[in-house]
């Protein structure tokens, strides 16, 4: 991880040299773009062998608002990931009246915002405050004795609570510190103070204790815990690199946002990482085939370990890199 961290470090800092520096617009900047990802299948009475109907659909949003004026200096992001899917007809199992529901692909909403003032009329450095934001929209099921899968809802209506919904898990954070401005295309962003927290505000969530909030005891035999907390506080260090540039005659953009995080109180040797990039090119106006990846550590959460030679890929929970990649056709605007 550490080698990681650093040639992380290494290739921004050598983006930032190539960047071509140029005033800071004035005012207002806003912009959006929604992209859709859709696909499907339809087979009556198929052949041997070729397979199964497929329907999935899902997409991304996100909005950006950034405001210059002098010295201050104010950047604004949200984006959201979504997508589900459906593979089969029928039902789940013989004799059931369930019919095989829509699952879950990805659920992802992020929030920043950065405000700073600049230390000087020519200095690039800004005393700055940033805050984020990181949960999901849509609650999350599972039924692993049933069906295989993460599922957008309760679809045998068994009053099971989710795995996972809006604010259970979430994770905010708070800091204040020194951005340094490269140009508009590069900067750097440093706290050493830093706070972060981990909240899984449903308590039977919460006591399943895989999303990062504290528990302590022994697990029951469905590996609840008795003793549980709904918020992990943390304090620590906070660095975060943001690059953004056009390229093969403004039709190529890329945009590459990297947070690494610190914990004072436990384990500060292990670096969380929240890595998100895009990479688009525009087809004809307004029109992007984009590509998105998202890499993710979190030395307090638990995430599935995939593994392809067990049952629907999944060997228990772990902590391990999570890596998302979506690829969608986008329209996109700036006003």
């Amino acid at each position: 991880m550490n080698r990681l961290l650093l040639l992380l470090c290494t290739l921004g800092l050598t983006a930032s040299l190539f960047a071509q520096e140029e005033a800071p617009p004035q005012g207002w900047q806003r912009g959006a773009g929604l992209g859709l990802d859709f696909s499907q299948l339809l087979q009556i009475n198929p052949k041997q062998g070729a397979g199964q109907n497929r329907l999935g659909f899902g997409g991304a949003a996100n909005y950006f608002a950034n405001y210059r004026m002098d010295r201050r200096s104010w950047e604004s992001t949200a984006m959201w990931q979504f997508g589900v899917q459906r593979l089969g007809t029928g039902i789940i199992a013989q004799g059931s009246d369930d019919r095989i529901p829509f699952q879950k692909a990805i659920d992802e909403l992020r929030l920043n915002s950065k405000y700073g003032i600049q230390a000087s009329d020519s200095s690039k450095l800004f005393w700055t405050a940033n805050a984020g934001f990181l949960s999901q929209v849509t609650p999350t099921y599972q039924f692993p004795d049933l069906y295989p899968g993460n599922f957008i809802s309760d679809f045998v209506d068994s009053g099971v609570t989710p795995l996972s919904k809006f604010l259970a898990p979430a994770t905010l954070t708070f800091s204040v510190g020194i951005d340094y401005k490269a140009n508009e295309n590069f900067s750097i962003f440093f706290s050493p103070i830093s706070s972060k927290f981990i909240i899984v505000a449903d308590d039977v969530i919460a006591s399943r204790g895989v999303h990062g909030n504290p528990v302590s005891g022994t697990p029951n035999e469905d590996g609840i815990y008795a003793d549980f907390e709904n918020v992990d506080a943390q304090l620590g260090a906070l660095a975060q690199m943001k690059y953004a540039d056009k390229f093969a005659s403004d039709k190529a953009t890329f945009t590459s946002t990297l947070n690494l995080y610190t914990n004072y109180l436990r384990n500060p040797e292990n670096v969380d990482l929240d890595w998100v990039n895009a990479l688009g090119y525009e087809l004809f106006k307004n029109f992007q085939l984009n590509l998105l990846l998202n890499v993710f550590y979190d030395d307090d959460v638990l995430v599935q370990i995939t593994d392809y030679d067990e049952p629907n890929g999944v060997r228990g929970l772990g902590k391990r890199v999570s890596i998302t990649q979506q690829l969608l056709l986008t329209y996109s605007r700036t006003f």
